[in-house]
C-alpha cells in the first residue's frame, strides 16, 4: 500500500523470474530507512504466471506493464511513484541493509539534482566453489565505478531525482537495452551531475552458463546496433570488431580473481568476442533484437 507521504520511490522490472524475488523482498524488509519514508513498485512486463497482490510482501505495490521492455515497465510506475528520490534496482539484486539510508543521506546532501549510481557485487549467493563463467562474471560483469567515469550508470543501482525526469524526460520506452546509459548521458548533457556511492550497494547473482552470458550479450548488442542516433550506432558498429584490448587489461589487473583465474576470464573474453561479432552481422543482416 501506498505511504501517505512517501520520500523515495523503489521501482523494479521484472519478466518471468518470479522466484528471484524471495531474495529480493528479504533484503527490503532489512533496510535500515524507516520503511515510512519509502514506497515500492515491482512491475511485471508480461510474465506468463503474475502472483497475486495479496501474496506479496505489505510493503509492495504490484504494477503490470504490457508494453515489452524494462524501460517501458519502469515509466509506468514512475507516473504511480510518488517519492522526490526514484531508486532503480533489478528482481535479482540483494541490496545491502543500509542501502536506501546511504542513498537518501547522499540526496539530502547535494547542492543540486544529482544522479546517484551505488555500488554493484556480482558474486554467487551461496558459499559453494563458482564455476569458470560465473568467475568471469564476477570479474568483468557491471564494473558500476568504470562506468560512471564515462558518464553513465546501470539501473541495477540508480537513483534519479523526480526533478531530472521533469527536466529532460523519462527513459526512451522502446530500448530494450542501454537505456539507463542513454538517459544518464541524456541527463549529464544537461548538466545534471552523476555520483557514484560504492557504499550503497546491491548484491547481483552471477550468471551461471554460457546461454545466460550470451542471451545478455544479444540484448545490449540490439540496444546498440538499432537503437539511438545512426553515429552513435556506427561507433558501436566498428567497436565490435576491434579486439577487446581494454577488457583484457580490466582483466589482468582485476583484483577480485586469481592470477590463475585470469586466463579463463580472458579466453571466455574473447569467445565472446566472436559471438559478439557473429551477433553483429546478424543484427545488421535483419534487424530483430533479443526483447530479454
Amino acid at each position: 500500500m501506498h505511504d501517505s507521504n512517501p520520500k523515495i520511490s523503489v521501482i523494479i522490472p521484472i519478466y518471468q523470474h518470479w522466484e528471484l524475488t524471495k531474495v529480493l523482498f528479504s533484503a527490503l524488509a532489512r533496510q535500515t530507512l524507516p520503511k515510512s519514508l519509502w514506497e515500492c513498485f515491482i512491475v511485471d512486463n508480461g510474465s506468463d504466471v503474475v502472483p497475486a497482490a495479496d501474496t506479496l510482501p505489505d510493503f509492495v505495490n504490484l504494477l503490470e506493464c504490457h508494453q515489452p521492455g524494462s524501460y517501458a515497465a519502469r515509466n509506468l510506475a514512475l507516473q504511480q511513484a510518488q517519492g522526490e528520490l526514484l531508486v532503480f534496482t533489478d528482481a535479482d539484486c540483494r541490496p545491502n541493509p543500509d542501502w536506501l539510508e546511504i542513498i537518501w543521506r547522499q540526496h539530502l546532501g547535494c547542492k543540486k539534482p544529482t544522479l546517484i549510481a551505488g555500488g554493484v557485487t556480482v558474486l554467487r549467493f551461496d558459499n559453494l566453489k563458482p564455476n569458470w563463467i560465473e568467475v568471469y562474471d564476477m570479474a568483468m560483469g557491471l564494473p558500476q565505478e568504470r562506468y560512471t567515469r564515462h558518464g553513465y550508470a546501470v539501473t541495477a543501482n540508480l537513483s534519479i531525482p523526480r526533478s531530472v525526469f521533469t527536466a529532460v524526460g523519462e527513459f526512451d520506452h522502446k530500448r530494450f537495452s542501454g537505456g539507463d546509459a542513454e538517459f544518464c548521458q541524456r541527463a549529464g548533457q544537461s548538466g545534471v551531475p552523476l555520483v557514484y556511492v560504492p557504499q550503497a550497494n546491491v548484491d547481483h547473482p552471477a550468471r551461471a552458463d554460457w546461454e545466460e552470458l550470451t542471451v545478455k550479450l544479444k540484448r545490449v548488442k540490439g540496444g546498440q546496433v538499432r537503437s539511438g542516433p545512426l553515429k552513435r550506432r556506427l561507433k558501436f558498429i566498428i567497436k565490435t570488431f576491434i579486439p577487446p584490448v581494454w577488457a583484457y587489461w580490466f582483466a589482468v589487473r582485476n583484483k577480485r580473481i586469481s592470477r590463475l583465474q585470469k586466463p579463463a576470464v580472458i579466453f571466455i573474453q574473447t569467445r565472446l568476442w566472436i559471438t559478439e561479432m557473429g551477433i553483429t552481422l546478424k543484427l545488421l543482416a535483419n534487424g530483430k533484437m533479443e526483447r530479454r
